[in-house]
């Protein structure tokens, strides 16, 4: 296990992609392309590891038809599946493509909720895997019913064990992790937002509020914005970070293929937190090159790394 990346998450999910020449809504709308593949954000992050060549093991709440389906996907994509049983089916969220407009509508479903014995199972098994992993990659926001302090005692041995964290949250998980002084914390700034309760339209207010997250104990803060500038703020100062245009395609697990990118040069080429950065975007912009989440080029993630261009803030 000390040889895996941790990805750890609540919520895994089956994810079907269905494509429509036009999509109208209240009529009968039939699909001209349909995929199901494997999904949800901790999930995501392990598959891009993985196709990234770093080992990773992924954990969430898994259970019925659909959950095997879901297990039997990503050991295809290389992954090690550490999910805890629970008696109910694992959610199935959908994408609705419309080719025409080129509008992309997600349908999520809530994961279940998986019981006392599920959640007991959970902690201790992956307390224990946090101490032994290479890294943990926290991701996702806490399904309804979850405390807000759920992800604390896996951080907690982390940091006793001396293994780095990242987390891909916001708002109070995000926050009661930050002691733990997490090596990253990433968010797009529409999380940040939410965080703190206040509108960050322009760099000069994304960095102030990048910067109470490294005040509460995040060593880097790494803010994305879709296609305009990234934020990455450490010790080191602040760095701004201007994207290519890209002609995307699907942007679902876009994010969460930037977090496996930043991850894997961290850890696989000893990158300082900059040129991880670059690597995690270059990934992400990869990905919403793609028709389903986690299934990009690693070439491709190297050409358009290659195109983003630095700027100290």
């Amino acid at each position: 296990m000390s040889d895996s990346v941790l990805c750890l998450g609540l919520t895994p999910a089956v994810q079907r992609t269905l494509v429509f020449k036009r999509f109208e809504p209240g009529e009968v709308n039939r699909a001209v392309e349909s995929h199901q593949t494997s999904a949800g954000k901790a999930v995501n992050t392990a598959v891009a590891l993985a196709a990234l060549g770093t080992p990773a093991c992924v954990t969430g709440f898994n259970g019925g038809a659909s959950g095997r389906f879901l297990a039997a996907c990503v050991r295809e994509r290389g992954v090690r599946a550490c999910f805890t049983a629970m008696p109910q089916p694992t959610r199935v969220c959908t994408t609705v493509m419309d080719a025409a407009s080129g509008v992309i509508t997600e349908l999520v479903e809530e994961g279940p909720e998986p019981g006392e014995a599920a959640r007991a199972a959970f902690a201790a098994r992956n307390e224990r895997l946090a101490a032994r992993a290479r890294l943990v990659a926290i991701s996702g926001t806490l399904p309804p019913g979850t405390p807000d302090d759920f992800y604390v005692p896996f951080a907690r041995r982390a940091a006793a064990a001396g293994v780095p964290v990242v987390i891909d949250s916001h708002r109070e998980a995000l926050l009661r992790v930050l002691p733990f002084q997490p090596l990253l914390a990433k968010l797009t700034v529409r999380e940040l937002e939410k965080t703190f309760g206040s509108a960050c339209g322009d760099e000069a207010a994304i960095l102030l509020a990048a910067g109470r997250l490294r005040t509460a104990g995040a060593q880097w803060v790494f803010v994305t914005r879709g296609g305009r500038p990234a934020l990455l703020l450490g010790g080191e100062g602040c760095v701004w970070f201007d994207l290519p245009e890209i002609k995307v395609d699907n942007p679902i697990g876009s994010g969460d293929c930037t977090t496996a990118g930043f991850v894997h040069a961290w850890l696989d080429r000893r990158a300082p937190a900059m040129e991880a950065a670059v690597c995690g975007l270059g990934c992400g912009m990869a990905n919403a090159l793609t028709r389903v989440p986690a299934r990009f080029d690693p070439a491709a993630a190297e050409r358009l790394a290659r195109q983003v261009r630095c700027r100290k803030g």
